[in-house]
């Protein structure tokens, strides 16, 4: 596939394949519209950008309440959609993006704690800390007390946030586990660590991009750059384990490190998140100059891998991503939900392999636009 402006040409095709979306209020809605919304920022497409504000628009009632949102839920997911209403804000200063997001600060700031005071993923899911959870609250955390509030108290307790979960979920080859149970009742998770079972690539790569989309709204002051350096050192620390597990493809496995065993499969979604991720540390400079060459290589690797296997153009014209793992989690999130246990059999044959996900899209738009804009395709 030619590889120009697939940025571009995919940003485009989203709006025209959503209307068959769930468009609810939803983390899965709100990573595609955000990422969309940075796209048509990035390419000056106005019209882009005008249909991710409608999209917004009609998530609220007559009041300007968000419907489908439930405080009582204490949900990180919940919040993810909300980072958006910051730029929508300073646009057009419609008090109901202020006011809800003082709502979603309300909630995180209520939201229930470990022992060691890290937040729960979901009040439904006790003393339970899951790597998704820090893409899910942390850019919004730092952004809002940046604006609003108390940046350096926010700042202490999102990198704690940060390194607990770090230093919980490592394994000895680096890599980091899904989820881990401080209390380790959970019937998913090893009664001596806490910890779920599988190395699950999408987990992984919403931690890292949280890491570097932090970043961008920490202050290069010399004041907060104990905070920078803090995040930067995770992240470091992260690129040798992710790129040890590469596959020849360029791609990622759905269960990092069992390539080729049983039903296991390369994944998209996670694949464009580390794309994203190595291509933004060596751009903004993070990784260490000795590094970068080889951190390069293996995000273009990434790139060329994804549009190679995963990327397809129908007869429209349209473009679609395909093998996009449609969710994953623990234990129950509804009643009748089957019981998740984490095992490697579930994260490859009980969870479904979908086309156009926006958990998939959404990252793979801005590691193409991370490859094309940082001159990466000339190598």
């Amino acid at each position: 596939m030619e590889r120009k402006n697939i940025a571009e040409r995919m940003s485009q095709s989203l709006p025209k394949w959503f209307k068959d979306y769930d468009d609810r209020w939803h983390y899965v809605t709100g990573v595609g519209l955000e990422c969309l919304y940075r796209a048509s920022k990035v390419l000056k497409r106005d019209d882009l950008k005008k249909w991710v504000e409608d999209k917004y628009d009609s998530f609220f009632d007559d009041e300007g309440n968000i419907r489908g949102f439930d405080y009582e839920e204490f949900s990180m997911d919940q919040i993810s959609p909300g980072k958006l209403f910051f730029d929508l804000y300073d646009e057009f200063g419609d008090e109901k993006y202020k006011r809800n997001m003082d709502l979603f600060m309300k909630m995180l700031l209520n939201q229930p704690r470990t022992p060691s005071g890290g937040f729960w993923h979901k009040k439904i899911y006790p003393n339970q800390m899951w790597l998704d959870g820090l893409y899910m609250q942390g850019q919004f955390y730092i952004r809002y007390q940046r604006a609003y509030g108390d940046l350096k108290k926010c700042l202490d307790d999102e990198l704690m946030q940060f390194e607990l979960i770090y230093s919980k979920t490592k394994r000895d080859d680096g890599l980091l586990i899904h989820a881990w149970d401080e209390s380790r009742t959970m019937a998913w998770c090893d009664k001596e660590t806490g910890l779920s079972k599988c190395v699950w690539g999408r987990a992984l790569g919403w931690y890292l991009m949280a890491l570097v989309d932090a970043l961008d709204f920490i202050p290069i002051e010399k004041e907060y750059l104990g905070y920078r350096e803090r995040l930067i050192s995770i992240a470091d620390k992260l690129v040798d384990p992710l790129i040890s597990v590469q596959d020849e493809s360029g791609m990622w496995w759905q269960v990092m490190d069992r390539p080729n065993e049983g039903e296991n499969y390369l994944e998209s979604s996670s694949s464009s998140m580390f794309v994203y991720f190595l291509s933004k540390m060596a751009r903004k400079g993070y990784a260490p100059k000795e590094k970068r060459e080889e951190i390069c290589q293996s995000a273009l690797k990434g790139y060329n891998g994804i549009i190679d296997l995963k990327v397809y153009e129908d007869e429209d014209g349209l473009l679609h991503l395909r093998d996009i793992c449609r969710g994953a989690g623990l234990g129950k999130y509804y009643p009748e939900c089957p019981f998740r246990d984490g095992t490697f059999e579930y994260y490859t044959e009980r969870e479904p392999r979908v086309v156009d996900n926006l958990q998939g899209v959404g990252p793979f738009i801005l590691a193409c636009l991370e490859i094309e804009k940082s001159g990466e395709m000339d190598r």
